[in-house]
């Protein structure tokens, strides 16, 4: 989900991927859970900064049990970007979930791997990750942060907001959320070409999840999102951007 924007100048995620797979798992204690998702988006996005703006499969796996959650997630391009670029991410993360009445705590570990056939380019690296969330009534309160750890050392990102995820019918679920986020100097130097400490942006997201049989979902997702520093957006080619990705998957 995260590339080498030093090099080719425009990385979740992700959301990371839209929905993470630990989002859609049920809520019994199963000693093992496992899924497959795949996603056609009309573009891909990472905190902010815009990858592809032409139409990508984003597959997924993933298997949890007590312990841990660990996941692999790709996003495959259709078409070349307007361009030129073919950005190819391959992205692997170890997560521990730890819930504490009303608060859940989730550190990861995320490699990535970025290619880009087209310009000859390559790169990869480790981010660690901290994810708190706690649940006030309807409304889910949450924070993101990530560092990297190996390629781009001190980049960080953080990012907090609010969602509310409500169980429309027994088969129909809905989502929403409002985020904004903020980056180190070393981040948006690295990821942007620009050396200063912003506030980077803010964004809104909504989803729709459909389970057809038990295991079977699907479902449409919409991410808006917006640049909000002056200096930022003037580096980015795309400082506001919308989104629309449709997702199919099973999960045991």
């Amino acid at each position: 989900m995260w590339l080498t924007l030093a090099s080719c100048a425009p990385v979740f995620a992700q959301d990371t991927s839209p929905n993470p797979p630990e989002a859609k798992r049920s809520e019994n204690d199963r000693p093992v859970a496992y899924g497959v998702e795949i996603a056609l988006s009309s573009a891909h996005a990472d905190r902010g900064v815009v990858l592809n703006d032409r139409p990508v499969v984003q597959p997924v796996m993933w298997v949890s049990g007590s312990v841990a959650a660990f996941s692999v997630w790709t996003s495959i391009p259709l078409a070349e970007s307007t361009d030129g670029s073919r950005s190819q991410i391959l992205d692997m993360e170890l997560t521990h979930a730890h819930a504490w009445k009303n608060l859940t705590i989730e550190p990861a570990i995320r490699m990535f791997f970025y290619r880009d056939p087209v310009r000859v380019d390559s790169s990869r690296s480790i981010e660690g990750w901290l994810s708190l969330s706690y649940q006030a009534g309807p409304f889910r309160l949450f924070t993101n942060q990530s560092v990297d750890v190996l390629a781009y050392k001190g980049a960080y990102f953080g990012e907090a907001g609010i969602a509310l995820d409500r169980r429309v019918s027994p088969r129909v679920e809905i989502g929403g959320s409002l985020n904004a986020g903020w980056a180190s100097t070393a981040f948006n130097d690295a990821y942007i070409g620009i050396e200063k400490s912003s506030f980077n942006l803010t964004g809104v997201e909504s989803w729709l999840t459909v389970h057809v049989k038990p295991h079977l979902y699907l479902g449409p997702h919409f991410q808006f999102t917006t640049t909000v520093d002056r200096a930022v957006r003037a580096e980015l080619a795309q400082p506001t951007f919308f989104h629309v990705a449709l997702a199919t998957g099973v999960e045991f």
